[in-house]
């Protein structure tokens, strides 16, 4: 499992902390919900959150267990502090952080341990991210490409993410989705009528017409929507 963990499988999978495209929904988690100063991101990769958090003033802190992404965090950017170290045994005192936050990290791990050492040195809140489980992907055996990465043991429900949060005797938890998927336009995309280099007027016209009514048809029909990943917001 742990050479799984490289550069190569985190720009495959579009790690964003690695790529530096930051995800506008995370961004916007960590502008409503990190409270207080000093900062933790644990699990931070090439660091990408930690700069951008280090830019809005932040004193901001980024841990991880694998020496190659800090390295590459620190190539790219001298924003923020780096340390090596393990979400389940993590180098810091107690409550040494007003806030901590992990992206895309638990699933990868002892979530049990992880929560635990996250509490211990945080003061105020912890804001997790996490794959969602989800049974109408899973009942026609569809998936996306993020679910596919090996280094992933687990996705999870809204039951589960909770379970796991109240573990660590909360004051308060928040969870709520994230990452939709565009579903009218995705079902588009998997039916629609191509255009071919043989298309001749007869076949556009009526590749034409076919689209037409097939957007028609789209335009009333009710889309479920779905959600690739659950956001937990804990008051310690």
């Amino acid at each position: 499992m742990e050479d799984l963990y490289t550069i190569e499988n985190a720009l495959q999978f579009k790690w964003a902390s690695v790529t530096g495209s930051l995800n506008p929904e995370r961004v916007s988690h960590l502008k409503s919900y990190v409270i207080g100063k000093k900062i933790l991101d644990v699990g931070c990769g090439g660091g990408a959150y930690v700069e951008f958090l280090s830019q809005q003033g932040f004193d901001i802190t980024g841990v991880d267990k694998h020496k190659q992404f800090l390295q590459l965090a620190q190539e790219e950017s001298a924003a923020g502090t780096y340390v090596q170290g393990d979400i389940a045994k993590l180098p810091f005192p107690d409550k040494t952080f007003d806030s901590s936050y992990c992206f895309d990290v638990l699933e990868h791990v002892d979530d049990k341990l992880a929560i635990k050492e996250l509490a211990r040195v945080t003061a105020n809140r912890i804001i997790i991210a996490v794959p969602k489980e989800d049974e109408i992907m899973n009942k026609y055996n569809l998936t996306f490409l993020h679910y596919q990465d090996k280094t992933h043991l687990r996705n999870y429900t809204e039951d589960s993410l909770k379970k796991l949060a109240s573990s660590i005797n909360p004051s308060n938890i928040h969870i709520f989705t994230e990452l939709g998927i565009p579903t009218r336009s995705l079902v588009k995309e998997m039916i629609e009528f191509k255009e071919t280099q043989h298309d001749n007027s007869p076949k556009k016209a009526y590749r034409k017409m076919l689209n037409f009514l097939l957007q028609k048809l789209l335009n009333r029909t009710y889309y479920k929507e779905v959600y690739t990943g659950l956001v937990a917001v804990i008051d310690i």
